[in-house]
């Protein structure tokens, strides 16, 4: 798992499930996350400019983003 130094203080909880925790240095930004969090704002821009709404409920917004999360996990881009 990507983390930043917030993420440090579960190290030992999470290797009691064997998860690995991957923790960047201090003040510096884990860059496949943040790449992650452009994609999906990329996207759903791109599905909101589709749409022929000049506002958007916030329900309508969450399910973009969850659209988007749930096909990108189906296509495995979210793999490491």
């Amino acid at each position: 798992m990507l983390a930043d130094g917030a993420f440090d203080s579960i190290r030992d909880r999470l290797s009691v499930m064997d998860i690995a925790l991957n923790v960047s240095a201090r003040n510096e930004h884990v860059k496949e996350v943040e790449w992650y969090i452009r994609t999906v704002k990329e996207r759903v821009r791109a599905i909101a400019n589709t749409l022929p709404f000049k506002q958007y409920l916030p329900r309508l917004v969450a399910e973009m983003v969850y659209n988007i999360v749930f096909f990108h996990k189906r296509m495995g881009y979210m793999q490491q």
